[in-house]
């Protein structure tokens, strides 16, 4: 048994599909397949069910996943500690977030905790929330920050909130809304105004399912309008900067650009942007972790 048959067993078991565990742990999906074979094999039980349309769990392979998880904990503990050893004086942090957008936030906290390590050597992943938030729980990575996700639930990963976060309009300068805007001396936009405006909409990809399926929407889309989807908010800058539409952004993402005008959205939904970390991870005071969170937190 090995680390890499764990770590495609327990994506495996969470995804329940082929194709995206082997985005998650980095393999070919034949890769995948041999390494749950090999694992099975060595354990002499099917862990899964595979049937042409699903992949479902046995009793064994239900039964076996905590046990695969705290196997993987208890090994990249080892190999974190072993790493803190042998580089004594140095303190690495690694850090994931979804959107370059989040970085001046990231490193503000960094700049105010620095100081206090003789050698603080931050790492940055920047990568889907769940990708990263997987990452976390097999001890690959120390922080995740971003808009929480309620999808995510491990007893391992503690979450706090910074703040509630909510959205904010973006417009190109001389968008019609903007005109409309300043002539009337406004502060906040209402769905009236811009529900006749083609919009750029941000979906991250692991979500695109989920909205589309369930029609689900946090924010109000006109979807009789030649809206543009894209996954990160660089590019719904770029797109907007083009006169490609108006755009949301969480409130976390909107940083200040000459090129464009930013407007509250009067009927804004909010939630919970923060940081995802290892509950063990705060066993120590003084390590870079709990730094960073007290720091973030004042």
């Amino acid at each position: 048994m090995n680390t890499t048959q764990l770590e495609c067993f327990v994506s495996l078991a969470s995804t329940l599909n082929f194709a995206k565990t082997a985005e998650q742990v980095y393999l070919t999906q034949p890769a995948v397949t041999k390494e749950i074979q090999s694992l099975e094999s060595e354990l002499s039980s099917k862990l899964f069910i595979r049937t042409t349309r699903s992949v479902t769990l046995t009793d064994v392979g239900r039964q076996f996943l905590p046990e695969a998880n705290s196997i993987l904990s208890s090994y990249y503990h080892a190999k974190d500690w072993i790493a803190s050893f042998h580089s004594k004086s140095k303190s690495s942090l690694r850090i994931g977030y979804m959107d370059s957008h989040t970085l001046p936030f990231i490193t503000q906290v960094l700049s105010k905790i620095k100081n206090r390590f003789e050698k603080l050597i931050p790492s940055f992943t920047v990568d889907q929330t769940d990708t990263n938030l997987n990452r976390l729980v097999h001890g690959q990575t120390d922080l995740v920050i971003g808009i929480k996700d309620s999808r995510f639930s491990d007893d391992s990963i503690d979450f706090k909130t910074l703040h509630m976060d909510g959205f904010v309009l973006v417009f190109p300068k001389d968008h019609p809304v903007v005109k409309i805007a300043e002539s009337q001396k406004l502060t906040e936009i209402s769905k009236e105004m811009i529900w006749d405006y083609p919009q750029v909409v941000q979906i991250p990809p692991y979500l695109l399912k989920n909205v589309f399926s369930k029609g689900s929407r946090v924010l109000p889309v006109n979807e009789k309008l030649d809206n543009i989807i894209c996954s990160f908010a660089s590019e719904v800058y770029a797109l907007v900067k083009d006169g490609f539409g108006f755009a949301f952004v969480p409130e976390y993402l909107a940083i200040p650009d000459s090129e464009l005008v930013f407007y509250q959205f009067k009927d804004t939904k909010r939630a919970p942007f923060g940081i995802y970390y290892r509950k063990e991870s705060l066993e120590s005071k003084d390590s870079a972790v709990s730094q960073f969170l007290l720091e973030a937190l004042v």
